[in-house]
Formats: structure tokens, sequence, C-alpha cells
């Protein structure tokens, strides 16, 4: 757990911010927390910025696409990878080689109009000023609107080749894919930091011939770079993670407390596994 905080002006008026460093969890779990979290944030419990890993592996797909056009549960099964719903929109994703980052908050707590184009600017520059405490100078490039992070009707294309509103590019290649959905007040956006080469993977899973996945595979590569192939060396879950601590406290230029789970959002976690993300119902409706 990260334990270092910033000073801030004197005279700031702020409400904290909670850090929750969650570890490696499997994808049911890691899924359900993220909503539950938002879901007592709506009851006024703090703004939360979460890091996570997944173990085992894991494929996760956009809340509104059709499983059997995206992914091939064959593949899936013979493997034994796990697949989950998302709960917010974009496209399929291999979780392995990442840390996984979400930010949970009312949309009054980002300083702006809390429109979607906004809290992706927001998040993104917390997400910019953690690649530059790694070494790395990102930029955050404004590109087209897209169903990819929207929750339309998505293709069996993998999400770190489609584009959101705001992307965090290395050149013309992302370093990290995100997805956002807002209910209400609630913001909830997540997405992975690329550490390895583990989310090319996801090209094996794809309902497509063997040519057809050798160019999606080499689309990813040229589309995406990882943090390990930026620094030339192994990076860390750790690294990143006090990385992203602290990055999104000087971007949003708020207190940033670490913090553990409630009780509460635990139970819920576990009741929203059994009854929504461990629930193939879930998994596999369209």
């Amino acid at each position: 757990m990260v334990k270092k905080r910033a000073r801030f002006a004197q005279g700031r008026s702020q409400t904290p911010w909670r850090f929750l460093d969650t570890g490696y969890a499997d994808p049911f779990y890691n899924m359900a927390l993220d909503e539950a979290i938002a879901v007592f944030g709506r009851e006024g419990w703090p703004a939360t910025v979460r890091v996570y890993g997944w173990r085992p592996a894991a494929i996760s797909i956009g809340y509104s696409q059709r499983v059997h056009h995206t992914v091939s549960l064959e593949t899936c099964a013979r493997s034994g990878t796990p697949l989950v719903r998302r709960l917010t929109g974009g496209r399929a994703v291999f979780h392995d080689q990442e840390v996984t980052y979400s930010v949970i908050a009312q949309r009054g707590h980002f300083q702006s109009s809390g429109s979607v184009l906004e809290t992706y600017k927001r998040i993104g520059q917390g997400l910019i000023a953690s690649l530059e405490r790694l070494g790395i100078q990102a930029l955050l490039r404004r590109v087209g609107f897209g169903d990819a992070e929207h929750g339309g009707t998505c293709t069996h294309v993998p999400c770190f080749t489609s584009s959101g509103r705001y992307e965090v590019t290395i050149g013309d290649r992302k370093v990290v894919g995100s997805a956002q959905r807002q209910i209400g007040e609630m913001v909830l956006q997540h997405g992975s930091l690329l550490t390895g080469e583990g989310h090319l993977k996801i090209a094996q899973f794809l309902p497509l011939g063997v040519a057809e996945r050798d160019k999606m595979a080499q689309e990813l590569r040229d589309k995406t770079i990882s943090l390990g192939a930026l620094l030339l060396r192994p990076v860390s879950y750790t690294e990143v993670a006090e990385a992203l601590f602290l990055g999104f406290q000087a971007a949003f230029q708020v207190p940033m407390e670490p913090g553990q789970l409630r009780s509460d959002e635990e139970k819920l976690a576990h009741r929203l596994i059994r009854e929504r993300y461990g629930r193939q119902e879930w998994t596999l409706r369209r």
C-alpha cells in the first residue's frame, strides 16, 4: 500500500479522495468491486482511485458486446480462460501483464461540468502525471467519438485498437486503454496500463480465421506499446501503483488518502458476483 502524501497549499479546502490498492484478484471480484464502490459512492462515500491486477489472466468484454460476435467461447473453455462482462463499454481486452486503475466518483468531484468529455480529460491528466513519475512523457490526445468506450454495439475489434474521446498516447500508440460509464451522478472509468505484451493474446480468442487473427494481432502491436518496452526494463505492479497514487494526487490537486475497503463494499461485491458477474446469464446476454 502506498503511504506517501503530498502537502497542499494552506487554506485549500479539499475533500480527501481514497486510494485503494486491492492487489490481484479474480475477474469476477474485480468487476463486482468496482460496481460496489460506485453504489456506495452515490450515498456520499469517498471518491476513490483503485488499482488492481488480474489473477488468473482473463478476458473482459464491454457492457453492450454480443459474446458470440466477440470471442470464441470454445477457445476460452479449452484454455481455461475466464470471461467476464464489464459494467462499462468498450471492447474485448485480455488482462495480463498490466495494472488496472479505476476512478469512481460523483461528477461534482471533478471540478468541471462532469460531462463524459471533461471527466475523460481530467482522468487522462492524472494518467499523464502518473506516467511522468515513471519517466515517461505521454500526450493526452483528443480523438473522434466512437462507440468503443461508450456502450454502443461493438464488433470483435479489440479495445486497444479503438479510440475514445481522449487517449493517452506515445506518438500514435496507446499505452493506456480506458472505458467509462456514467450512471446518474456517478462516474466509473477504468483502464489498463500495459506493463508487457500480454494484451496481444486477445487475438487468439477472436472468432476469426487464422489470417484475420494474425492481422488483428499485428494491428495491436502497431497501435500499442507497453511500459516495459518504453523503459527497456521490467516494470513492477508496485511501482505503477505508486506512480498512480502520486500522479492522480498531483493532477487532481486533492489529498489522496491510502484507505481500506469497507465491510459493506466487500459484502456487496460478493453479492454481485453471485447475482451478476459470476453468472452466465450476465456474461452471455445479448
